[in-house]
């Protein structure tokens, strides 16, 4: 089989189990359960990607270029088309298109979309940097699901 086809298939199963369980338990208990619990898994998933990138690319972390190297392919991967930008000790993450948004309007779910970025963003691409450069501070400076053109996040030494 074609590794692009069984990429692609695979790709789309992560994205389809993610939506399905958080449904599964939003309908069972409640939007604000799910949430939380979502929060929790986005503490540990950027731990192991961080992991398994430095593995894949023999990178020590604990520098700046292996922490662009990572969020680079990690990003590229995860089909965001993005830009990273170093300005010192400030990583600029600006995103043109977030697949995960892309769901979320697809499933007519966009109205949640500002709530779970509240929630998951910051955890997810915090813990991930850390996993390369103690120390970085995360904020969220536009963000396209709040109406922003696109989604521009900072990282940086305080």
């Amino acid at each position: 089989m074609d590794s692009s086809i069984l990429s692609a298939y695979f790709k789309k199963c992560f994205l389809a189990v993610d939506g399905l369980w958080f449904m599964m338990l939003e309908k069972e208990n409640s939007f604000d359960k799910a949430l939380k619990i979502d929060r929790k898994v986005w503490e540990v998933l950027p731990k192991i990607q961080a992991r398994k990138i430095k593995e894949l690319f023999s990178l020590k972390g604990g520098n700046q270029e292996d922490l662009l190297k990572a969020l680079e392919f990690k990003l590229g991967a995860e089909d965001f088309l993005s830009e990273l930008q170093c300005q010192g000790a400030c990583i600029e993450i600006t995103i043109r298109k977030c697949p995960w948004l892309a769901l979320l309007r697809k499933s007519k779910r966009e109205h949640l979309a500002e709530k779970i970025s509240d929630a998951i963003c910051t955890i997810e691409y915090a813990t991930f940097a850390k996993e390369f450069v103690e120390g970085l501070d995360f904020q969220i400076t536009s963000r396209r699901c709040s109406g922003n053109e696109v989604c521009t996040f900072l990282l940086e030494r305080p």
